[in-house]
């Protein structure tokens, strides 16, 4: 195992001072209003920690750099094989065998020499998450291990910073940004894990090598955003996007009620060591997994009376609280269970045939669509009611009982 900081003088990182602004290269950048020499000397002076060096690690690294963010941490204990080089665009044929953190550190170097470059080949793990992210000023997951991710959300929950994520899967991929301090977290789109072994990896049902360019691509974007504290709009919003078929969705959540801040890495090491995959030293990119069928399907109430009219017959399940469901529920009502325990009833639900889930207004049904997805449930057996009972209640009063 071998750390360290890549620099040209081989400099220690200490308190970093101001790093000028290059006039040259970054003058496209000085020509936005919404960055400037103000703006550039943020990124000159900001330090993004990166975890794992894969297709999702490569575009974030390269377009970081090529930002001018002063300093990045390269987080990965993999090194290159060829199957990497469809997607993972930073290596070369050359580079085969070789470390996929000192490589791309080299590759950033590059790009700008002047950059302060720290590489850690190791795994993030619950024994060393506190120490590799600390002191930095934004964290980005390019991981495909469902337990780093809860790793991740933990230990910057405990030290205060936000970190943004990142999924593929075949053609499609997903974004958000988490912040602890003020914001929602991963937790609350993902109580609990998956049960291991129920979520498919791209060596079983491949990824087209360009989506994880446009997800890391997405989250550098959103790096920058936040480093120049621009990042409020991305708080609380999921960004699901289909490459194949050039469709982006935004679906919103929020912080769960009564959900404690963690204090310690405790329920993230059980996750982790829950994980036969952690146990055995996967590599943190290896894969490139993610939950099969990422996008589900939005319906509203109009639209799914058509459907039914037509002859569509798909499984209700109602995820409000009790209290709401025996206020007002549908006829047809299959199942009703409160979203964050949507994962706990799935053997009630129809191994097969569509699923149309609602709530009162259609936010705590995407969650759950989104909970079952990490279940394992295929995304394109699921409808999320968008308007929830209400709009159903609207258009079609008599399918409904209240009271």
């Amino acid at each position: 195992m071998q750390n360290g900081g890549l620099r040209r003088n081989m400099t220690e990182h200490a308190e970093r001072p101001s790093r000028g602004v290059d006039a040259v290269r970054h003058a496209r950048h000085l020509r936005l209003q919404e960055i400037g020499a103000d703006g550039q000397a943020k990124l000159g002076s900001a330090s993004v920690a990166v975890v794992g060096a894969g297709g999702l690690g490569c575009p974030v690294l390269l377009y970081l750099a090529a930002a001018g963010v002063g300093r990045l941490t390269v987080i990965d204990d993999d090194v290159v094989c060829l199957s990497n080089l469809q997607r993972q665009v930073i290596y070369r044929t050359q580079d085969v065998g070789r470390s996929k953190a000192k490589v791309a550190a080299e590759r950033v170097l590059a790009l700008d020499p002047d950059l302060d470059v720290q590489v850690h080949v190791e795994r993030l793990s619950p024994d060393n998450a506190l120490a590799v992210l600390a002191n930095h000023d934004l964290v980005i997951d390019g991981t495909d291990m469902i337990p780093a991710r809860y790793l991740i959300d933990d230990a910057c929950a405990i030290l205060g910073t936000p970190w943004i994520h990142a999924s593929v899967h075949r053609f499609e991929g997903r974004l958000a940004l988490f912040e602890p301090t003020n914001g929602a977290s991963y937790r609350d789109l993902h109580p609990d894990p998956p049960p291991p072994g129920t979520v498919q990896a791209c060596d079983e049902v491949g990824v087209l090598g360009a989506v994880p360019g446009v997800l890391g691509t997405m989250q550098a974007a959103l790096a920058v955003e936040v480093l120049l504290g621009r990042g409020e709009h991305a708080k609380g919003r999921l960004t699901l996007v289909d490459v194949q078929g050039l469709d982006v969705h935004h679906l919103s959540y929020q912080r769960l009620k009564d959900r404690p801040s963690p204090t310690d890495l405790s329920e993230a090491k059980r996750i982790w060591e829950a994980d036969p995959a952690c146990r055995a030293g996967r590599h943190l990119d290896e894969t490139d997994a993610a939950p099969v069928g990422m996008m589900f399907h939005q319906i509203s109430s109009s639209e799914f009376l058509q459907k039914r009219a037509n002859g569509w017959a798909p499984f209700v399940l109602d995820v409000r609280s009790a209290q709401e469901h025996a206020r007002m529920a549908a006829h047809s009502c299959g199942l009703f269970v409160p979203h964050p325990q949507v994962v706990d009833v799935m053997s009630e639900l129809p191994a097969e045939g569509d699923i149309l889930i609602h709530c009162k207004s259609g936010m705590r049904s995407m969650m759950a669509a989104m909970l079952l997805m990490e279940a394992g449930v295929d995304g394109t057996r699921l409808y999320n009611l968008e308007d929830g009972i209400l709009g159903w209640y609207a258009l079609a009063p008599e399918d409904i009982r209240v009271g």
